[in-house]
């Protein structure tokens, strides 16, 4: 797995889906989609197709603690 930050330009149909204890969740789609293997003569990562993706807008960051990470 391949961790990286997705520029918010590459999302669309961003939807409101419903909020959690510490969030707001949201589904869209990622139109570049992620990283799925390595082409080996190119010698470089090919991504997918545009996939849905959920995302999750976090609240209180400054009142951290343990639940707040859980969640």
């Amino acid at each position: 797995m391949i961790v990286e930050w997705i520029p918010y330009n590459d999302l669309q149909n961003i939807k409101y889906l419903t909020k959690g204890g510490f969030s707001e969740i949201y589904t869209a789609n990622w139109i570049n989609g992620c990283y799925n293997g390595w082409n080996s003569k190119k010698q470089q990562l090919i991504r997918s197709r545009a996939i849905k993706i959920i995302l999750k807008s976090l609240e209180n960051v400054e009142s951290a603690n343990q639940s707040w990470f859980e969640e």
